[in-house]
């Protein structure tokens, strides 16, 4: 059987705990998770602030084409800066000015002001696409290799944590302190992931900054970049599986609501419920990925989570009770944050450090259109066809991927980390 690793068992179940220990991964986990919880409570924040004063529903409709487009527009844009400047400073400033593009919000006072929210949601999507190339670029140099895999377990899983901890918290500051504190509280957060990246030990890229002379070789750049993703086969072959294994995650997100309204009379405490457990759902895909990497192929890993997701989301669509839903949930939770977790590994452990944000920023890129695409053609969809078609669909179509990847990955641990040493 192929190996991803040849730590002692020993080793192996210390490897999580180890993690939590490396200084700099701490420093830059807790700085994301932080600022991940900030960012949901603005999106709650923008969204009652949006439905206070606008009837129309092109008025949500907006802020998500403006968060996207910029994305599709500038994410490969991102990556080349972050193999041409210094990561790190590209994520503290990426933060700063995030902060103070969140503090516009505050201006809207009527309905006519609403530009000045979908103003700034594109440009909160512009500087992310220099921000997260940068991220995970740097992870390969603050991790060692042989706990890079739980480093992007539980950087994935950040988000869907927060996902669930950021309404809860967004519900108590807005009840409590109005829809500017949340605002503010947002803004802060990206200070404070500023300062924690501040204090993290980033080597040099092996790339010197760019003088005046190659500030017009970008485009150059940019293509470099996209040549080498399409001259390595199996690079191309995990970034399809990226792309399509962040289709069931989508649907399920944006047509919880209705179908456990619709099936089980289900309002809004049992859906934080459900949030809450995809969330320790996650926790324990971070927890675990590495064991099970030690102990099983990464095409086979990366195979069965998915094929497990597809199963978990068919058992969503017919839960009968709320019990289902909730063990339904804490498996998807689980089994999306390990293949994540373990394909983005893939894809940094094939590409050297020279071009990594270049690749990072395609699989952003990747997962962003990705899940745009699911939650649209979702919500679409399932009002003709029904929610519960939906659910299947998307459950059969993440099974089938996870076979897919079983075959499509087989060598992936061979093949990967040439890339440094090249």
């Amino acid at each position: 059987m192929e190996s991803t690793a040849t730590n002692p068992p020993a080793a192996q179940r210390r490897a999580f705990h180890d993690l939590l220990r490396q200084r700099d991964f701490g420093l830059l986990l807790a700085g994301q998770l932080l600022s991940q919880v900030g960012d949901q409570c603005t999106f709650i924040a923008a969204v009652i602030l949006i439905t206070g004063l606008s009837a129309s529903p092109l008025a949500v409709f907006v802020p998500a084409v403006a968060i996207a487009v910029p994305q599709v527009l500038f994410g490969l844009v991102g990556g080349v800066i972050a193999d041409r400047w210094n990561r790190k400073w590209v994520m503290v400033g990426s933060d700063l000015v995030r902060g103070l593009i969140v503090l516009s919000i505050l201006l809207v006072r009527s309905s006519g002001q609403l530009w000045i929210l979908y103003l700034a949601a594109a440009a909160l999507a512009v500087v992310g696409t220099f921000f997260y190339p940068a991220r995970n670029a740097t992870i390969p140099n603050i991790v060692p290799d042989s706990l890079l895999l739980a480093a992007n377990g539980l950087i994935q899983g950040s988000y869907i944590i927060a996902l669930t901890l950021g309404p809860t918290l967004a519900g108590v500051i807005v009840d409590l302190w109005g829809l500017e504190s949340a605002i503010l509280f947002d803004s802060a957060t990206f200070l404070m992931s500023a300062v924690t990246i501040l204090f993290i030990r980033i080597p040099p890229l092996r790339n010197s900054a760019p003088s005046q002379g190659q500030q017009a070789s970008m485009w150059q750049d940019m293509k470099a970049g996209l040549d080498f993703m399409r001259r390595s086969r199996l690079l191309r072959r995990v970034l399809y599986v990226t792309a399509a294994a962040t289709l069931g995650l989508g649907a399920v997100i944006v047509l919880a609501i209705p179908h456990l309204r619709t099936r089980l009379e289900a309002g809004g405490i049992e859906y934080g419920a459900a949030m809450s457990m995809l969330g320790i759902g996650s926790v324990l895909g971070g927890a675990l990925v590495t064991r099970l990497s030690r102990r099983f192929s990464t095409s086979t890993v990366v195979g069965a989570m998915l094929v497990a997701a597809g199963a978990a989301i068919v058992a969503f669509a017919y839960a009968s009770t709320f019990l289902i839903v909730l063990a339904s949930v804490t498996v998807l939770g689980m089994c999306i944050i390990i293949a994540r977790g373990a394909l983005c590994t893939i894809t940094q452990s094939l590409s050297p450090d020279e071009v990594r944000g270049r690749v990072q920023a395609a699989v952003n890129l990747i997962m962003q259109a990705g899940t745009a695409l699911a939650q649209g053609l979702s919500a679409l969809l399932g009002h003709f066809v029904g929610v519960q078609t939906i659910f299947v669909g998307a459950g059969v179509v993440t099974t089938a991927v996870g076979l897919m990847a079983a075959y499509g990955l087989r060598g992936v641990a061979a093949a990967a980390r040439p890339a440094d040493e090249a």
